[in-house]
C-alpha cells in the first residue's frame, strides 16, 4: 500500500453480527471486492440497547444499524479537514458502496474484480425496488418473527432465554439512556448553543417513543399486558408465519427472473434477498447448508418453489455466504 493509501481516510461502518439488515452491506463489500484494509467496522450491540445511546443517536437519528460513516469528495487531501456524512439505511448504504468502486477506482489495496450490482435498465430498477421493499416490509420483519410466539408455552421459553435477556436488557439501556438525554436537554437550555437545544429535545422525544414500544412487547414477555393483548400477538404471531411469510416466498418466486432475481449475475436484490432469507431460517431453527430451507417450510406449512430453492443453493456455495452469513447466524443462535 502507498503512503498515499495510508492517508486516505476509511469509511466507517457501525454494525453488530447478529444484526440481520447489518449482513447485507458486509455481503456488498465481499461482493464488491473491497480489502479490508479500506473500511472500518465498530460495534454497536443492540442486544443491549448500545444504539439508543445520545452517542450514537448523534450519528443516526433512527437508532438502528448498519450506519456508514463515509468523507466527503471535496474534503480529501492533505491539508484539508475531512469532513464525513452518514448513511442510515441499507440500501442508501449499498448503493454507494456499488458506486465507490469500479474497475476504475483509484486508491484501492484490492485487486479483486469490481463487478457492477445495480441494475442496468429501468426495468431492472424496478424489479429490484420492489424485491427489496418486499423482504423489508414490516409484516415481515425477522426482528419480529424472532420475538414472535404461538402460545405461552412458546412465549415463557422465550421470555427465560436470549429474547426475554435482551428485551430486559433494550428496556434498561433506554431507560438509563433518557435519563441521561433528558439531563443533557436539561443542562443545554441553560446556555444553548447554535441550535443544539433542539436536537437534545428530539432525542428525548425519540427515547419517550422507543421505551413506550419497547415497554409494550417486554409487558407481553412479563405476562402484564392483559389476556386479550396475549391473544392478539400469539394470532399475529401465527399468521405470520403460516400466511404473511408464504404469501412474499410466493411474490419472491414469481418476480425472480433465474437463476439470481434480475437474470445471471448477482445484483443488489440478492443481496437483501438472501440476508433476509438466511435469518429466518436459523429463526426457525434450521442450519444455512442446503437443507436449510426444509426448517423453514416446516415451521410454515407451505412449499417453496423451485426457483427460491435453486437462489439458496446457489448462495450456499458463494464465498461471501460462508464469510459473512454463516458467523451472522451462529451470533444470532448464541442469543437464541
Amino acid at each position: 500500500m502507498t503512503v498515499e493509501q495510508q492517508e486516505f481516510p476509511k469509511a466507517v461502518l457501525y454494525s453488530w453480527p447478529s444484526s440481520v439488515w447489518s449482513t447485507v452491506p458486509r455481503l456488498c463489500l465481499y461482493e464488491k471486492g473491497y480489502s479490508e484494509d479500506e473500511y472500518i467496522v465498530k460495534y454497536v450491540d443492540i442486544t443491549k440497547g448500545e444504539n439508543f445511546s445520545p452517542s450514537y443517536l448523534k450519528i443516526n437519528i433512527n437508532g438502528t444499524v448498519p450506519t456508514l460513516i463515509v468523507p466527503t469528495l471535496e474534503t480529501i487531501g492533505a491539508g484539508v479537514n475531512t469532513k464525513y456524512r452518514s448513511l442510515r439505511d441499507t440500501v442508501s448504504i449499498c448503493d454507494f458502496l456499488d458506486q465507490a468502486r469500479s474497475s476504475h477506482t483509484a486508491n484501492t489495496s484490492s485487486d479483486k474484480p469490481a463487478p457492477t450490482l445495480a441494475p442496468a435498465t429501468i426495468d431492472g430498477k424496478a424489479l429490484s425496488d420492489s424485491v427489496i421493499e418486499l423482504v423489508h416490509h414490516p409484516a415481515v420483519d425477522p426482528n419480529f418473527l424472532s420475538l414472535s410466539a404461538a402460545d405461552s408455552e412458546d412465549l415463557e421459553r422465550k421470555s427465560r432465554s436470549g429474547p426475554g435477556k435482551s428485551l430486559a436488557d433494550r428496556r434498561n439501556a433506554l431507560q438509563n439512556y433518557l435519563a441521561e438525554a433528558r439531563k443533557a436537554a436539561s443542562e443545554t437550555s441553560v446556555s444553548p448553543k447554535n441550535g443544539s437545544l433542539i436536537f437534545e429535545q428530539k432525542i428525548v422525544q425519540f427515547l419517550e417513543e422507543k421505551l413506550k414500544s419497547s415497554e409494550e412487547v417486554w409487558q407481553l414477555y412479563h405476562g402484564q399486558s392483559g389476556e386479550e393483548k396475549l391473544k392478539q400477538f400469539f394470532d399475529i404471531s401465527i399468521k405470520t408465519w403460516t400466511e404473511r411469510l408464504p404469501e412474499v416466498c410466493a411474490k419472491l418466486e414469481e418476480m425472480m427472473e433465474e437463476p439470481y432475481f434480475l437474470g445471471d449475475q448477482i445484483s443488489l436484490a440478492d443481496l437483501h434477498v438472501i440476508s433476509w432469507l438466511a435469518r429466518l431460517v436459523s429463526i426457525a431453527n434450521g442450519s444455512l447448508t442446503k437443507d436449510g430451507l426444509n426448517a423453514l417450510e416446516a415451521k410454515t406449512g407451505k412449499p417453496l418453489g423451485d426457483k427460491l430453492r435453486n437462489f439458496w443453493n446457489l448462495w450456499t456455495e458463494r464465498e461471501s455466504f460462508q464469510k459473512v452469513l454463516v458467523p451472522a447466524s451462529s451470533a444470532f443462535l448464541e442469543m437464541k
